[in-house]
């Protein structure tokens, strides 16, 4: 394991500095992605220039929220999107062959080997805006509200690293990733926003089958002291289980894959 991840960190060497061969776009990136977060606080801003709270949401409560998604959100574009983004290409030319006759876990490879660095503008800024916030007193600092806050994003970063796998397995029986790919832009916009503001139907959904109120609601609650001790668990168990249910989708698309010219 440790030699695979001495790999994995040569790989995303190798991804940084072929980012940064184009510095001055590299930089500008950055900046623009830094802009887009001040763009989306300023939309959060706006919902409160005609109303004092949404579906029980205080602005400060919108605010933590929107921290929380942009911590996932930068996240998973630093780490796994680059991946997916490129997989269709690296199914049709015959790369997964490749990967699949090496020593290695064809599925950390598959969803690690490249990393992309323009989201640490939003990165950053995100975690700044926490600490804002928990200088402000909008957050509740006990022992418990944090360990459950840790929990929780912990099992949202379990969730997003599930869907990608169900998806990478997805892609691989497709060869294709478009669909994906908007399928992730979509996912990442319900969780904008608070699932208490959809109707019932939709929130039960997304505190079940589809499971996205784990991934910034739930986490925002629990540091804002507007949740309880039962949904961060219950997010854990589905964690869990979704990590589960898409290894095993995984194990079976690579069992049943051939080659990429079959």
């Amino acid at each position: 394991m440790f030699s695979q991840l001495k790999i994995i960190m040569k790989l995303w060497k190798a991804s940084i500095i072929q980012s940064m061969e184009y510095r001055g776009s590299f930089i500008f990136s950055i900046f623009a992605n830094f802009f887009d977060f001040i763009f989306g606080l300023l939309q959060y801003l706006v919902f409160f220039t005609a109303a004092k709270s949404i579906a029980g949401w205080s602005s400060d409560n919108m605010l933590a929220l929107y921290s929380v998604f942009m911590f996932i959100y930068s996240l998973q574009f630093i780490f796994l999107y680059p991946n997916i983004a490129v997989l269709g290409e690296m199914v049709n030319t015959g790369g997964l062959d490749l990967l699949l006759t090496k020593p290695l876990d064809a599925r950390l490879f598959v969803l690690l080997r490249k990393i992309s660095l323009e989201e640490l503008g939003s990165l950053s800024t995100s975690i700044v805006l926490f600490i804002w916030l928990i200088s402000k007193g909008v957050f509740v600092i006990t022992f418990q509200s944090v360990l459950l806050f840790i929990i929780s994003i912990f099992s949202a970063l379990i969730i997003v690293y599930s869907i990608y796998i169900t998806l990478t397995a997805l892609a691989i029986m497709l060869e294709k990733m478009e669909d994906a790919s908007e399928f992730i832009w979509s996912l990442f916009s319900f969780c904008r926003y608070p699932t208490d503001i959809y109707p019932a139907k939709m929130k039960f959904l997304f505190f079940t089958f589809f499971p996205i109120a784990y991934i910034s609601t739930v986490p925002a609650q629990t540091i804002s002291g507007l949740g309880s001790t039962e949904p961060v668990i219950y997010g854990f168990i589905i964690s869990i289980l979704s990590l589960l249910i898409s290894s095993a989708i995984w194990k079976k698309t690579i069992r049943s894959y051939t080659s990429a010219g079959s």
